[in-house]
């Protein structure tokens, strides 16, 4: 999980440095915001067996391109409505756990598909990494850093959606969103069963 998240942030951070230096003199941070808000997280399918409808927190950097685009990164937390446990899978046993927090973390590449006049509706897609801390400890936890004390399931996290940006004056932005979530939690290989990874996840932040 770490190395994942490493590499989407070098990833993103090529991204910003290649288009700086395509942009004819185009700086991409002077133009750079953050939004934070947040939303409602609705699992689908065979996800919504273990996890209830729950709320979510979000922060988010956007950087804006020419040609009507943007990269970005959002990180958000979902604290879980675990309706049913979960059977994990572990070297020494295979136990019923609980989840303790949902942390989902993407890079973010946006495309402008209608402008309005005072607000903008984009197209965009997200690639990165949702991590389901439990319940469980670590049977082989010793203390040493880089250890993690209780058992994360994680998984490669897909995040196609829409967002509206809303310009109310020059100090008052909001952005209205709605994306799917999709994350594969059964082939990180510990759960045994099929918990889905599907989510509708409406939401609405506020843009510095």
């Amino acid at each position: 999980m770490k190395q994942l998240l490493s590499i989407l942030i070098i990833i993103l951070t090529i991204n910003i440095t290649l288009a700086q230096n395509d942009s004819d003199g185009y700086d991409p941070f002077n133009n750079a915001t953050v939004a934070i808000g947040g939303g409602i997280f609705m699992p689908q399918g065979n996800l919504s067996t273990y996890f209830g409808t729950a709320p979510f927190f979000e922060i988010s950097g956007n950087f804006p391109l020419k040609r009507k685009r943007a990269v970005g990164a959002t990180l958000q937390i979902v604290i879980p409505n675990q309706k049913d446990d979960f059977l994990y899978r572990r070297t020494i046993d295979t136990i019923q756990v609980k989840s303790t927090m949902m942390v989902n973390f993407t890079l973010d590449f946006k495309k402008t598909i209608r402008s309005f006049g005072k607000g903008n509706l984009n197209l965009k897609l997200g690639i990165g990494a949702s991590g389901i801390t439990t319940d469980a400890r670590n049977p082989f936890y010793s203390g040493q850093e880089g250890e993690e004390k209780y058992e994360i399931v994680g998984a490669i996290l897909f995040s196609p959606g829409l967002e509206y940006k809303h310009e109310f004056n020059e100090n008052t932005k909001f952005i209205i969103g709605v994306s799917m979530n999709y994350a594969p939690y059964k082939i990180e290989g510990a759960v045994r069963e099929n918990i889905g990874g599907l989510a509708f996840v409406p939401k609405i932040t506020y843009v510095f």
